[in-house]
């Protein structure tokens, strides 16, 4: 009983807030005519050093290349609307949507999944058995749990022991071709509202078929990422720090590491960011990125990924980029990606 009051009241929330905002913040902290232009010409462009390319997928999914190495996060495209996603509502993966919206990723060699909830997790066994079937996923032992019925487990890792936390790092997981690695942070996922965290649970056994409601798909242990980028010697070219919720003080936090690589973006989440304290000030202080990427900043519920999206409901668009701002170390920018653009890097930042 208790149980459903908390979802009958989510519910009641969520339509008495209103619709979701409309997006009046800018695409980047700065102008885009003052972006200092690293690259005059294709000519000059095919003389450098591969580019890192970060494509945004919606909610909490990238698309991110360096030279012929690729890694996916959590791409979701099904979005079902909010009435759809309560509990005993049947859900399923759209194919067609995720046909229509899907890059070319045949390639792909890893797969991140920060947290087992719907919206990171529903769309995956379809994306690795059509679209990234060379793909390991790592995630938590939940996530592994949801889909084992759907991918085999030779292609999934549950790194919940290997975890790094703020006072000692993890286990570093190669790609299997050797050009990727990536280390699995102990994280946490902030409450949706009013100190209330839907979704919570674990699946401590091997589930025999995918959950079939938005609330069988249970969060387990929250996950945020370093990813390294490496050269030939196996050198971190471009250090990547990703988590796909906003996160309590001290949980997801990067470890003191002995290589003295610097994190070159974050890629960091506005969504409920007013349910924990200092959030983003605490993880920018951590990672000191260049650049940082806002991700999961738009509302999901029944969107079209091709069409207009609004901010986040229940979340205050200018007072997430007004702390951000104060946090940001000098020199350093933001972007809210558009749905589906690629952006590109290189060593001193943003490229035009």
């Amino acid at each position: 009983m208790k149980s459903l009051s908390i979802i009958t009241l989510f519910f009641i929330t969520f339509f008495l807030s209103g619709c979701a905002s409309s997006v009046k913040i800018a695409e980047h902290s700065f102008q885009a005519e003052n972006l200092q232009t690293q690259v005059t010409n294709q000519q000059d462009l095919d003389q450098q050093e591969p580019t890192l390319k970060i494509q945004y997928l919606g909610v909490g999914g990238h698309r991110i290349q360096y030279g012929d190495a690729v890694l996916l996060t959590g791409p979701s495209f099904t979005n079902p609307p909010l009435l759809l996603t309560g509990p005993f509502m049947p859900l399923r993966s759209n194919h067609k949507k995720i046909d229509k919206f899907m890059p070319e990723s045949s390639n792909a060699q890893m797969i991140l999944i920060g947290h087992a909830h719907y919206d990171h997790l529903l769309d995956v066994p379809y994306v690795m058995q059509k679209h990234a079937p060379k793909a390991h996923l790592y995630g938590s032992q939940t996530t592994v749990n949801s889909i084992i019925s759907e991918i085999p487990a030779e292609r999934m890792t549950a790194v919940n022991n290997d975890m790094g936390s703020s006072d000692k790092p993890g286990k570093w997981f190669y790609s299997a071709e050797g050009n990727i690695r990536i280390m699995a942070l102990k994280s946490s996922h902030a409450p949706h509202f009013m100190g209330i965290k839907l979704m919570q649970g674990k699946h401590k056994k091997p589930l025999k078929k995918l959950p079939w409601h938005s609330f069988g798909w249970k969060e387990g242990q929250t996950i945020a990422y370093l990813i390294d980028f490496l050269d030939a010697d196996q050198q971190p070219v471009h250090r990547i720090f990703y988590q796909d919720s906003a996160t309590a003080e001290q949980q997801g936090v990067v470890p003191v590491l002995d290589d003295n690589k610097e994190i070159d973006i974050a890629i960091i989440c506005p969504a409920s960011f007013n349910q924990v304290k200092n959030y983003p000030a605490t993880i920018v202080k951590n990672t000191q990125a260049k650049h940082y990427i806002l991700g999961h900043w738009e509302d999901f519920f029944g969107n079209k990924p091709d069409g207009k999206q609004k901010f986040v409901r229940n979340t205050n668009a200018k007072k997430f980029i007004e702390q951000l701002d104060n946090a940001l170390p000098e020199g350093s920018h933001w972007t809210r990606p558009l749905l589906f653009s690629t952006y590109q890097f290189n060593s001193e930042g943003l490229l035009p």
